[in-house]
């Protein structure tokens, strides 16, 4: 499966990019994740956890950096993981692309994705819409951590302290930027689909009008035709 997305952040390209390398400040940016450890330089261990209305999904698994191209900024990066309680599991292969703009960074994201389980059944259009709620939700985190008086140093989700956490607990709070991301699981439903929904029942409404608007106007049409004949 196939994925991109794009945002933008308000910030210089190459101090996006230096963030975007801090894997365990930036990981409290992405909503409903933590980094639980670092096993080799460029591979972190972490959880993943999202809830869509009453199915919550939890994934653990690792995250590497394969390739980095200051010159392009370009990062290469494979994530994969597994339910906590579930045969599902999922890998992901991403490259970030960044570009400046005017002072703003463009970010375009592009995933080769493998996923099965519980999440699978929803398809690529609802993935593909969840994955890009998640990418403004951490665009607007990463944005507001780098901005004057942000939060400067790397929020709990980075490295906690596994005696001084419950196995059940959600990703810790990011001690920052006041987002959807903050505190336990990342709720889809009503963060992303909810909207979904309702956006596309609204045009679903608009074209049900005028579908019934052209009806009776056919309708009418015959009706006088009819007459017509009649007289």
């Amino acid at each position: 499966m196939k994925l991109s997305n794009s945002f933008s952040i308000d910030r210089p390209s190459a101090e996006v990019f230096a963030a975007f390398l801090d894997i365990e400040r930036v990981a409290s940016c992405m909503p409903g994740s933590r980094v639980t450890g670092r096993p080799e330089p460029d591979t972190y261990e972490g959880e993943v956890k999202v809830k869509v209305g009453p199915l919550g999904v939890a994934y653990t698994g690792q995250f590497k950096i394969l390739e980095v191209d200051h010159d392009q900024l370009r990062l290469t990066m494979r994530a994969k993981g597994r339910e906590l309680r579930g045969a599902g599991n999922a890998d992901a292969h991403i490259i970030a692309q960044l570009s400046e703009q005017q002072g703003r960074t463009l970010v375009a994201i592009n995933t080769e994705l493998s996923i099965r389980g519980k999440v699978a059944q929803f398809g690529r259009g609802v993935i593909g819409e969840v994955t890009d709620g998640i990418m403004q939700t951490f665009a607007s985190n990463v944005e507001q951590m780098l901005a004057p008086g942000g939060s400067s140093a790397p929020a709990e989700t980075g490295l906690p302290d596994p005696s001084s956490r419950d196995e059940e607990e959600g990703p810790a709070a990011f001690d920052g930027p006041p987002a959807a991301a903050t505190g336990g699981d990342f709720d889809v439903w009503s963060l992303i689909i909810r909207p979904l929904l309702q956006r596309h029942m609204r045009s679903m409404g608009t074209v049900a009008a005028a579908g019934l608007a052209a009806y009776l106007g056919a309708r009418i049409g015959v009706g006088r035709k009819d007459r017509y004949r009649r007289n």
